[in-house]
């Protein structure tokens, strides 16, 4: 037996083992067993994690902090989870000098991990590398889980590779070599690192030497510098000073005429206060007539109302008064009518009232003469004979009533079991539409998604368009706003009467620019090169163009340059242009024009143009051929005789005509992003409302499905009603056969007693039925007389209600005619409403004739008004004058002030800077020499060309000499540092060669073991088959993956994939057991490995563990009762409802031979 290696397993709060639970294994096979979901396969997991496992698959989890126990229904879930695993380390397995090792693993809840090795904390990979040290994988080949049989039958050759290659424990020398390699790519990187710095400090040396003879130079230059910049500063301050005495002078005439001004407007102010208060004057006087006016015309509007008031009520009353006349006849004729339905409706009512009391009369004598029939009709039925036949009819009655509630519960039953066949086809029929409804929705739903990724993708393309449509917006603006900035830079040049009378002439085909396609980033340099015939207009022919010019100089007008477009030669500077652009790579200008250049034209205007990126090399094409000329993109101009700067500073008509170009470009592209917009939006409104008819489906399809599922639960509740009222209905039938039974004693009982009274009944019987035909006429002449006074009755109740009818609304006229006889007399208020009308008017006439000479003196008044206003306009006029020359005086006299004050801070600008450019003072400069130079020299030029060769020198370093000195002793260190690394470099390589040979030996070594196992294991399981291991890439050891092939007798088969399921169970755990017995591992857990097994395969499986059985521990988590019996201690795992994982262990004792 081997040495127990696998000595103890604690675990609490892991998954469904809440409580802290403790397994105890011993040396041989360990079977655990128990019901599913008890929590077997759990101690695997708790195995797997301890042990290092980080794949959350492997744990079969989403999340790691799913193996806490999460509670139950009766337990609250824990915080933590931790398992602990003890090693049997008395032979050295491991490499710790301890007779026992536990590894330990604690999760909390918040996500912190702890790790101990026998209580000491540590790191996961300690723990990882110690079990690698000992044999046991990082993958942990030795703990094989449920379906990881599935996933070696399935599984590639290269992982076959890797199952070999962890038994082998090349593991640990594939993590050596991967951590040489990181090393050897971090040395490659430092080595990069070390040579680019080197070539840097090498580099930098060359300059070093140069700088320092550069510095002796530039002191020199420095120094005449200075020496100029000190007298061109002292000149300027002198300067300075004779401005500054200049505007002083100025400021004090200004302050004298400004006292003069002053003083005027002073007096006129006056002026202007005494005109004021009379216009003043005048105006509160017209103000009054006004108001009063006003008032008066407020009167008079009144006074019209009052007028049209008492006209309009006048009227009214006098048509009231006629209406109610009116009304008043039709009232009386309507209460005469009236009183003659009264008296028709008193009589009708006194006859039918007379009629019902003699029916009530005549149906009481008769009711009292039946039952006086009745009285003697009873008398015989007292006797013996009577109340026999009353309790046989009474019995019959009985039977009879009976037998019409059985036929009414057995037609109620036969209905009850039609309706409840018909509610079980409904039911099958309702299934049948739930579940095509159910399809349908399922159906709806995708055709609603559909349609709403239409819509989302339509409303992403419409919002594009309509960005796109923004920028066109924007785009157009910008380029109207150019345009518009150009007209206005060119607003005033040349004569624009005279360009547009020239261009009405026939002769004229349009601008020169228009005709020569000008693209948007040369059109300033097109102008520049036109200069002066940018704006010109081209003519037809040189005949056409005196034309022109004849019209325009009898007209007076000019300023119109002009150009022929009839054809002409190229001009030699043209070729020579084209040669020497040709030959120092570049382009002449007409090169870069558009398509629909007149090229002709172009070649005469522009043909000598050279188009150049600066004018450096401007300057350098004119040399070469001075009589070419050359153009930057910006407009320089440079020929033989000089350059011309910034031509027309971006704002020429050839920049005009390309952006009208860009203008028409934009509204073209802005018309297409309209057009795709409106169409992007008419898509996306379409894709909106298939949407919404998708949802509108949707909805009426579960509103359906909804519908369906009532329907269902109303036809099980009725189900439910009619099988209920079936059970109640069967009942009474039993109760109803049982009373059957004892009625029919009982009427063979009563039918012998009455044969024997029947002999003395006959003379009775005669008596009786004469009486009882005596009854049924009485009671005939009853029902006709009730019938009679029911009528009588009604007649009466309607002859009372027309007579109620006929009284109210006698009543209601009455009181109407009440009410008009009782309105007052309205003589007295027409005629005084006529007074007032008559009043109105007199007192409107009266006022008119005031407001006539209010509106007359009004007139006078606003004459006077009109003199007074001119009196004053002319005053407020010359205050104008004097108060816009007094502005114009301060205005002066501040920039005056602002003159001197920037003359002080120039002054002061200019000695600061001679301070801080040359380090003297104003009265040093100011005293200082002219420079020792020519008389003619302009010591400004010079000073420029001296601060050029400084700029040129570029920054000096005078210190150049201590920094070489410091390079070079840097270059030597970094020198050193390279060989060390080159050195390591190659340590590194022969490292990796060396694993790399290893795992190589290795993996062969283990590869031979595990296929002659495999070979013997197979035919084991299969007797009289072949199993292999095959190497896909024998000549790559390193990477080479394995193929397991499988042929049991008498098949042809050799990959797993083609066996039957036991067949490949079978052959995935004969290369398994190989690679077990080939690279022992002291333990292994097998988790339900033989679960696809039957009976015979599974003997052939315990054949397998009985041969690991001396050389191995086992713990196999099992169902089947075999490998039970197979078992030197069983575990069983239970787990109560609502509680969690149990452990019960039982040692097993061996069978007796």
């Amino acid at each position: 037996m081997p040495a127990v290696l696998l000595k103890r397993l604690s675990l609490v709060g892991f998954k469904s083992f809440a409580d802290r639970t403790r397994l105890d294994f011993d040396a041989g096979v360990n079977v655990v067993v128990g019901p599913n979901g008890s929590g077997k396969s759990n101690l695997l997991d708790a195995i797997a994690w301890v042990m290092g496992t980080q794949a959350k698959r492997a744990l079969r989890t989403e999340r790691m902090e799913d193996v806490i126990f999460a509670g139950t229904a009766t337990r609250p879930p824990l915080n933590r989870a931790e398992v602990s695993l003890t090693f049997d380390n008395a032979d050295g397995f491991l490499p710790l000098d301890l007779a026992e090792v536990t590894i330990t693993r604690r999760l909390l809840r918040d996500g912190t991990s702890e790790y101990e090795i026998n209580g000491a904390p540590c790191r996961l990979l300690d723990i990882q590398e110690l079990l690698s040290d000992g044999g046991v994988g990082r993958h942990q080949h030795v703990l094989v889980g449920q379906g990881q049989i599935g996933e070696i039958l399935t599984a590639r050759p290269e992982e076959h590779r890797a199952i070999i290659e962890e038994a082998a424990g090349i593991m640990k020398h594939r993590s050596r070599r991967d951590r040489a390699e990181r090393r050897l790519e971090a040395t490659d990187a430092d080595v990069a690192r070390l040579e680019d710095l080197l070539r840097e400090k090498r580099r930098q040396l060359r300059p070093l030497r140069r700088q320092a003879e550069a510095a002796e130079r530039y002191d020199s230059v420095k120094a005449e510098a200075r020496a100029i910049r000190v007298w061109l500063g002292a000149e300027e301050l002198r300067s300075l000073d004779r401005k500054s005495a200049a505007a002083t002078t100025e400021q004090e005439e200004l302050h004298r005429r400004l006292a003069d001004d002053e003083t005027e407007l002073a007096a006129l102010e006056r002026r202007l206060v005494e005109l004021r208060a009379a216009a003043g004057d005048v105006g509160r006087a017209l103000q009054r007539d006004s108001a009063a006016a006003a008032r008066l015309e407020a009167v008079v509007a009144r006074l019209g109302g009052i007028a049209s008031v008492a006209r309009e009520r006048r009227r009214a009353i006098e048509a009231r008064i006629e209406g109610a006349d009116r009304r008043r006849e039709d009232l009386r004729g309507e209460l005469v009518d009236l009183e003659g339905q009264l008296a028709e409706a008193t009589e009708a009512a006194t006859r039918s009232r007379a009629a019902l009391e003699k029916a009530e009369a005549t149906l009481a004598a008769l009711e009292d003469e039946e039952q006086d029939l009745a009285e003697q009709l009873r008398l015989p039925a007292e006797g013996l004979v009577a109340n026999l036949r009353g309790d046989l009819r009474a019995l019959e009655a009985s039977g009879e009533r009976d037998r019409r509630e059985r036929e009414a519960i057995t037609r109620r039953i036969s209905v009850l079991e039609v309706r409840r066949i018909e509610q079980d086809r409904e039911r099958e029929e309702l299934d049948a539409a739930l579940l095509r409804t159910d399809a349908e929705v399922g159906a709806a739903q995708a055709a609603y998604e559909r349609a709403r990724t239409e819509r989302r993708r339509a409303q992403e393309l419409w919002e594009a368009a309509e960005a796109r449509l923004a920028d066109a917006r924007v785009a157009l603006a910008a380029a109207e706003a150019k345009v518009e900035a150009i007209l206005g830079a060119l607003e005033g040049l040349g004569d624009p009467e005279a360009r547009r009378r020239a261009e009405a002439m026939e002769e004229i085909l349009g601008p020169v620019v228009a005709r020569l396609d000008v693209p948007e980033d040369v059109a300033a340099a097109v102008d520049g090169a036109l200069a002066g015939w940018a704006d010109a207009l081209v003519v037809a022919d040189r005949p056409g163009m005196r034309r022109v010019v004849a019209a325009l100089k009898r007209e007076g007008l000019g300023a119109v340059n002009l150009v022929t477009g009839d054809a002409g030669d190229a001009s030699a500077v043209a070729a020579a242009a084209a040669r020497l652009a040709a030959g120092l790579g570049l382009e002449r200008l007409v090169d870069r024009l558009g398509p629909r250049a007149d090229r002709e034209l172009a070649e005469r205007l522009l043909g000598d143009v050279v188009y150049v990126e600066g004018w450096s090399t401007a300057w350098e094409v004119v040399e070469r051929d001075p009589a070419v000329r050359a153009v930057t993109p910006e407009g320089d101009v440079v020929t033989g005789a000089g350059m011309r700067v910034g031509a027309v500073d971006g704002a020429g008509h050839a920049a005009l005509e390309a952006a009208r170009v860009t203008v028409e470009r934009a509204e073209r592209e802005l018309a297409r992003a309209e057009s795709v917009a409106t169409s992007a939006r008419r898509t996306f409104e379409a894709t909106r409302a298939e949407e919404r008819e998708a949802l509108e489906a949707l909805e009426a399809l579960e509103a359906r499905l909804s519908g369906h599922t009532e329907a269902l639960d109303l036809i099980d509740r009725a189900r439910a009603d009619h099988d209920a009222e079936l059970e109640r209905l069967r009942a009474r039938l039993a109760a109803l056969d049982e009373a059957e039974r004892a009625r029919e004693d009982r009427l063979r009982q009563l039918r012998a007693r009455l044969a024997e009274l029947e002999g003395e009944e006959a003379e009775r019987q005669a008596a009786w039925e004469a009486l009882q035909r005596r009854r049924q006429e009485v009671a005939r002449r009853r029902v006709e007389t009730r019938r009679r006074r029911d009528e009588a009755a009604t007649v009466l109740a309607k002859a009372e209600e027309r007579r109620r009818l006929v009284v109210e609304r006698r009543e209601a006229v009455a009181a109407e005619l009440a009410e008009l006889d009782e309105l007052p007399d309205h003589d007295e208020r027409v005629d005084e409403l006529a007074r007032i009308e008559a009043t109105a008017q007199a007192a409107i006439a009266v006022l008119e004739g005031h407001l006539g000479v209010l509106r007359e003196r009004q007139r006078e008044l606003r004459e006077r008004t009109n003199v007074a206003g001119g009196e004053l306009e002319e005053a407020e006029r010359r205050k104008g004058e004097l108060e816009a020359a007094i502005r114009a005086a301060r205005d002066r006299l501040a920039v005056l002030s602002a003159e001197l004050a920037e003359f002080r801070v120039r002054r002061e600008a200019v000695a600061e800077a001679l301070r801080r450019d040359a380090d003297v003072d104003e009265e040093t400069a100011l005293a200082a020499s002219r420079p020792d130079l020519p008389e003619d020299e302009d010591l400004e030029a010079r000073l420029a060309s001296l601060e050029a060769d400084l700029r040129r020198m570029g920054p000096i370093n005078a210190l150049a000499a201590a920094e070489y000195a410091e390079v070079a002793a840097e270059v030597e260190l970094l020198e050193g540092q390279l060989g060390d690394l080159e050195e390591s470099r190659r340590e590194l390589r022969k490292v990796i060669a060396a694993l790399d040979d290893e795992m190589a030996k290795a993996f062969m070594a283990a590869f031979d073991d595990i296929a002659r196992y495999y070979e013997e294991h197979f035919r084991l399981v299969f007797p009289g088959g072949r199993g292999t291991l095959v190497l896909t890439d024998p000549e790559r050891p390193l990477e080479t993956g394995v193929e397991v092939r499988a042929q049991p007798a008498g098949k042809k088969i050799g990959r797993l994939s083609l066996l039957s399921g036991g067949e490949r169970s079978l052959a995935a755990l004969a290369f398994l057991f190989a690679v077990f017995r080939a690279r022992p591992s002291p333990f292994y857990v097998l988790d339900e490995v033989e679960a696809a097994l039957d009976d015979a395969n599974l003997r052939r499986f315990l054949r397998l563990v009985d041969g690991l059985r001396s050389s191995a521990q086992l713990v196999i988590i099992t169902h089947q009762q075999q490998t039970m019996e197979a078992a030197d201690v069983l575990y069983g795992v239970t787990m109560e409802p609502g509680a969690s994982s149990k452990v019960i262990a039982k040692r097993m004792q061996p069978a007796s031979a």
